[in-house]
């Protein structure tokens, strides 16, 4: 393959783990054959780049599972805090009731004794 007229000053690099790899074969300093391997028979970039995509699909795996626990514990929570929110519009309920019956048998009671008091203490 024949590198390109004017290459870039510099490489696109992938930074991992302290080393670099360049993304275009051109920037190699050691020849490569036709079927991909370099003369002393170690492999090309293509096991480094293979490397780097499962690190890249292994770290996607990890964020689709830890935004998986993320919303399972946000249902969780909104679950709970729906089941809370039910109890306090009871017991909102239930309080309201009892202090209307409170104020009505208590109006009652004060008319009650008022008429009757008054007709006792009239002469």
């Amino acid at each position: 393959m024949k590198p390109p007229s004017s290459p870039p000053l510099e490489p696109p690099l992938i930074r991992r783990n302290k080393h670099s790899v360049a993304l275009i074969d051109g920037f190699s300093n050691r020849s490569v054959h036709e079927n991909g391997v370099t003369p002393s028979g170690q492999t090309t970039d293509d096991d480094s780049v293979k490397e780097l995509l499962k690190e890249i699909r292994d770290l996607l795996k990890t964020r689709v599972l830890t935004e998986d626990e993320q919303r399972y514990e946000d249902n969780k929570e909104d679950e709970m805090k729906k089941d809370w929110m039910l109890a306090a519009a009871v017991l909102d309920r239930i309080s309201a009731i009892a202090f209307a019956l409170i104020l009505v048998v208590g109006t009652l009671v004060f008319f009650i004794l008022f008429s009757t008091h008054r007709s006792l203490v009239t002469f």
